[in-house]
């Protein structure tokens, strides 16, 4: 079950810059529009005078590299897949830190984070491995890497869902025409693996497991949807920071 994480943060003596930021973990399913949503609250944050760390899962960094690089060949198994891309977000949980220690910012964006690397390794050995999980598997997964990672990962306040139509989402992957030599393409282009996940995700919110807002990104309402959900944000630090 989904506790406050600011709570959290003073019984376990985390850092006072981490405690006034809230952490805002993006996820949701390929070619959701998650990022670019991300990227318009930001600036309408940014507008009304609020501090904005972004940082992007796989980072710049050699297990990123590696995960991108190894974890999307033809061929890989879907849990070696999911482990190299969590061993990533461990990784890159330091950069994040630093972020927030050097910028103070208000609002912490992560775009994707070990969620998603559960959520997604999960729903591949499902679909493409057949194997028998679910998402109880997930939430044991997930309270198993926040009990083992605490001093290690940012926890997150709340996450954000992005999801869209079905049809719109693939008529968006198959637009990335930089990306049509990418195995990982074959995944976004999974309807039965984005269904998946679409219901984990879900599935994680309506259980309280997570503490989530979903978003329903349709399409030519990218403003509109930044607004409601910019003040969303505003509300629930002013609540819990």
């Amino acid at each position: 079950m989904y506790e406050n994480s600011k709570k959290d943060s003073v019984l376990n003596g985390e850092s006072a810059l981490l405690k006034e930021a809230l952490i805002v973990v993006w996820e949701g399913t390929d070619g959701s529009g998650k990022t670019s949503l991300m990227q318009v609250v930001k600036e309408i944050l940014w507008k009304r005078g609020y501090r904005v760390g972004v940082y992007k899962t796989p980072g710049d960094t050699q297990t990123g590299r590696f995960a991108l690089e190894y974890g999307n060949m033809q061929g890989v198994d879907g849990f070696t897949r999911m482990l190299l891309f969590a061993a990533n977000t461990a990784d890159d949980s330091k950069l994040i830190r630093a972020q927030v220690d050097n910028l103070r910012p208000h609002f912490e964006f992560i775009d994707r984070y070990y969620l998603c690397s559960i959520v997604y390794g999960v729903a591949i050995l499902k679909i493409r491995h057949g194997k028998v999980v679910d998402v109880e598997d997930v939430e044991k997964l997930l309270k198993l890497f926040e009990r083992l990672g605490h001093e290690i990962f940012v926890i997150p306040d709340v996450y954000i869902i992005v999801d869209v139509e079905e049809e719109v989402r693939l008529r968006r992957t198959m637009s990335k025409s930089s990306k049509a030599r990418s195995a990982d393409l074959s995944y976004e282009l999974d309807s039965r693996l984005q269904e998946e996940v679409r219901s984990l995700y879900k599935l994680l919110m309506e259980r309280g497991f997570i503490k989530a807002i979903w978003v329903n990104n349709l399409e030519n309402k990218l403003e509109d949807s930044a607004m409601l959900l910019t003040d969303k944000l505003v509300e629930l630090r002013g609540s819990i920071v």
